[in-house]
């Protein structure tokens, strides 16, 4: 018998989701009442408290101000795919399950297609590059997630310590810095000379035309999550670091 849960599926191309609404729902939302119902009908069966440990995101926040976001301030995404993980969010909440609901921001990998990776094909083909300077958040390591997770289902009773959670790397900075900091990793580990590669361009968000729109203020504040579980957050650049090295290496 099953001990917890884990929803990690989600719909993520926040710029397609402007155009796949329905699907984009249908995963980050609908599905929820099901995986819900699944829980609840269990739980009545064999008398237990099964928890669902779900994923979210900061884009359920419109970005303003310039605080990190607590995991109890207002939620109002400003795009389609925020919207249908706020949804998400609500069905969860409303439900009689135990949950812990964990939002994330800015997440990377060593796999799969993500921003990281973007920049260094980018730098190897010494391509132009412009990069957003004004929105601002912490870049956090899918390794990172899975490490804490890894060490969340060690623990007994994660249903009594049901609620909403961020988790994401210490620090903040833009998508710009992020970049130079993946070229100025590159040069180091490549041994390159800088003069050799063009350099990385900032540019603000209003003059970046994309389908939907972004938060410009995805800092999440993980107290809650510091005081409640054994997490220990490291940096985004020791995070990122890592994944460029093993990328490079």
């Amino acid at each position: 018998m099953p001990d917890v849960i884990v929803n990690a599926a989600a719909y993520t191309n926040v710029e397609k989701a402007e155009l796949e609404q329905d699907l984009a729902f249908a995963v980050n939302s609908h599905a929820l009442v099901n995986i819900c119902e699944e829980i609840d009908n269990f739980n009545r069966e064999y008398s237990r408290d099964l928890p669902l440990i779900h994923f979210s995101t900061d884009y359920v926040f419109n970005g303003d101000g310039n605080e990190p976001n607590r995991p109890l301030d207002k939620i109002n995404p400003i795009n389609i795919y925020g919207r249908s993980k706020a949804e998400g969010e609500k069905i969860i909440l409303s439900s009689d399950v135990s949950y812990l609901i964990l939002r994330t921001s800015w997440v990377v990998s060593r796999y799969g297609n993500n921003f990281v990776k973007t920049i260094l094909k980018k730098i190897e083909t010494n391509s132009e590059i412009s990069v957003v300077n004004d929105q601002y958040g912490a870049p956090t390591s899918a390794e990172f997630i899975a490490d804490f997770l890894c060490e969340l289902l060690q623990l007994e009773s994660i249903e009594s310590k049901k609620g909403l959670y961020h988790i994401c790397a210490e620090g903040e900075t833009t998508w710009y810095e992020l970049a130079d900091f993946i070229l100025k990793t590159f040069i180091k580990i490549r041994g390159v000379p800088e003069k050799a590669l063009l350099p990385i361009n900032p540019i603000s968000a209003s003059t970046f035309k994309t389908s939907a729109k972004r938060p410009r203020n995805s800092r999440l504040c993980c107290k809650s999550l510091k005081k409640t579980f054994p997490f220990k957050q490291t940096h985004w650049k020791t995070q990122i670091a890592e994944i460029i090295k093993f990328l490079l290496e």
